[in-house]
């Protein structure tokens, strides 16, 4: 539950809390010497993508300049990271396709490209003093970025503090989505794939103003973003197989792959359409005013809770002082 905002706190304290929980995380994933070198990276991967979430909630009261290098320095983490990941990535990527083709394709049939995909991953991760030198560059970014979170300049304590970011990433992921059906490409349904991202991260971190509805609207956000997450790896295999494996005896083969990605791809987009439509029904200020009523409830609600605690105190109090009365009369008696 570190990833969300409790009740008993401002949106100023939450924010610094999960940042700077975020920023632990990472640091503590690529500091980690175990051997599991691959699950680490990618921990510290979506440590960073939930600070970039973070700081769209708050980016006016952060304001440009300190929006704008905090950003930076978190995506610019996430990239440098990538490399190590995505080679990884590619491998299960294909994995994946040739399971569901199920019986249709044997599983031979892409067999070459599997094993020239397992060799690049060796390789990107065989050249150790380089990987090293980039994890260590990267835990030092994100060292001074913990220090700077003391003077994140946030004001505003309630609603007001993040309605903006909210509506902004709702709208921006509304728009994208039209766009990519409209105009598909790689590059239009990887920019929605990041909005749709950013809209789950802000679900989970005020998830308690009314945990059935925002763990209902987390899980269908995960499922899109799992869908295109997905569509997007196989995006890029199709991309880096294309261009960088040798196709001398091999254009059979790579036809049939690029067909079979197009496929699967066009089914994982039709998926995604519906879901997309129920989370993207409202438009942006009508979804930021549901929200926003969802929060004034939420803080009503805590502050009738703590007048119910004050007052069975209140009661607790005057009952003790009448069995306290009632046995001393008892003791004058005996």
């Amino acid at each position: 539950m570190e990833y969300r905002l409790k009740q008993d706190e401002s949106v100023p304290e939450g924010v610094r809390r999960m940042a700077a929980g975020q920023l632990g995380k990472a640091l503590d994933n690529l500091g980690c010497q175990d051997g599991e070198r691959d699950k680490h990276i990618h921990e510290a991967r979506k440590a960073t993508k939930r600070l970039r979430a973070l700081v769209r909630l708050v980016r006016r009261d952060l304001g440009d300049e300190v929006y704008a290098l905090e950003n930076q320095c978190y995506r610019a983490a996430g990239q440098r990271l990538s490399g190590l990941r995505d080679a990884t990535v590619l491998v299960e990527t294909l994995d994946r396709l040739v399971e569901s083709l199920g019986e249709d394709v044997p599983k031979s049939r892409f067999a070459q490209v599997r094993v020239w995909l397992v060799e690049r991953r060796d390789r990107a991760y065989g050249q150790v003093d380089s990987s090293n030198r980039v994890v260590q560059e990267v835990i030092a970014e994100l060292a001074q970025a913990r220090e700077r979170l003391e003077h994140w300049n946030l004001q505003r304590r309630g609603w007001g503090g993040i309605r903006v970011g909210v509506q902004r990433i709702y709208a921006r992921g509304r728009r994208d989505f039209a766009g990519a059906y409209a105009l598909p490409s790689d590059e239009a349904f990887h920019d929605w794939r990041k909005q749709v991202k950013y809209l789950w991260y802000h679900t989970q971190i005020l998830e308690h103003i009314w945990p059935p509805v925002m763990q209902a609207w987390a899980e269908e956000l995960d499922q899109l973003g799992e869908l295109l997450g997905q569509d997007h790896d196989l995006a890029v295999l199709r991309t880096t197989v294309l261009t960088e494996f040798p196709r001398a005896g091999a254009t059979a083969t790579l036809r049939a792959l690029e067909g079979r990605i197009g496929e699967v791809r066009s089914r994982m987009q039709a998926r995604a359409r519906p879901l997309a439509e129920r989370i993207y029904l409202e438009r942006p200020r009508e979804f930021s005013r549901r929200l926003g009523g969802y929060w004034r409830v939420w803080q009503a609600e805590q502050a009738a809770g703590q007048e119910l605690k004050f007052g069975a105190s209140a009661a607790d109090s005057t009952d003790a002082e009448r069995i306290n009365a009632t046995h001393h009369s008892a003791k004058k008696e005996i």
